[in-house]
């Protein structure tokens, strides 16, 4: 157990890859905050890990875009845990896939949904690292992961808008790193890309009109998991080293994914829709 003693808040804990990464630092001994924006959510997935961590586990309803909300989640974890010595800024969202040029008829609709991607995936990402930082400067000690997203290190076509708000957050990220290697403390600050993984980010996407059908939509989403995907625990075991004391990168971009297998799988993908668009 190699986080005996620590203690993290997870933003966007209650599934997926926050989910996940909670779970694998409970079992290192870690205690971690679960917070996310549904009170059923947060209240189902606590008592779900404390039947097996006790009281290593709390919740705390929290909108990572409000100020107010996340320094809920902070006092709580400090009046709970003593510290906060992790963070892993995870929650994130994304509202639709496809072309860009298949929405700019409703540049309404456009500024909506960037300024909704942007409120959770980067001011909720600055957000977070700002209301846990100062703690961590008291301490002289902190871990921070921001996590990444398809798009934000490299173009990506049909995630625009996502890709976009992902990037900044990389951005920030990186720039905080170098911030903090101007310090003497041991604060760091690393990005994870965790790779194509199913979760209700990637079900509950809207596909823009005039695209494609969501029945297609989904079919080339099923490939793209067959031949892209990748396990969600051998993905984010890959986040531990990045969390734990003896950690010393900072401002790294590291993968729960092999490139190579991306490569290769990419190729199986690409024939698998030739091959159903002849049939």
């Amino acid at each position: 157990m190699r986080m005996i003693g620590e203690t993290a808040i997870v933003t966007g804990s209650t599934s997926g890859i926050g989910k996940k990464i909670s779970e694998l630092f409970l079992k290192e001994g870690c205690k971690v905050t679960i917070c996310s924006r549904n009170d059923i959510n947060v209240n189902k997935t606590v008592l779900k890990f404390q039947e097996k961590f006790g009281n290593s586990v709390i919740g705390q309803v929290c909108d990572v875009s409000d100020t107010t909300s996340m320094m809920k989640v902070v006092d709580k974890t400090i009046d709970s845990f003593g510290s906060i010595r992790i963070l892993v800024a995870n929650a994130g969202i994304n509202q639709t896939y496809g072309p860009f040029e298949n929405m700019i008829h409703r540049p309404e609709e456009i500024i909506s949904e960037t300024q909704i991607m942007l409120a959770t995936n980067l001011i909720g990402v600055i957000n977070s690292i700002s209301t846990v930082l100062p703690h961590m400067i008291n301490q002289r000690y902190g871990r921070i992961i921001t996590v990444g997203g398809g798009g934000g290190d490299r173009p990506v076509p049909h995630m625009t808008l996502y890709s976009a708000s992902k990037g900044g957050a990389l951005a920030f990220s990186k720039c905080l790193a170098t911030e903090l290697k101007e310090r003497e403390d041991d604060i760091r600050i690393n990005i994870f890309l965790p790779g194509m993984i199913e979760t209700n980010l990637s079900k509950n996407v809207r596909v823009v009109e005039g695209w494609k059908t969501k029945e297609l939509f989904q079919r080339d989403s099923s490939l793209a998991l067959k031949y892209i995907g990748t396990d969600i625990e051998k993905s984010c075991q890959n986040v531990i080293p990045y969390a734990i004391p003896s950690c010393k990168a900072n401002g790294r971009v590291f993968r729960g994914f092999s490139i190579l297998k991306m490569i290769r799988g990419g190729r199986k993908f690409q024939k698998a829709i030739k091959e159903h668009e002849k049939s």
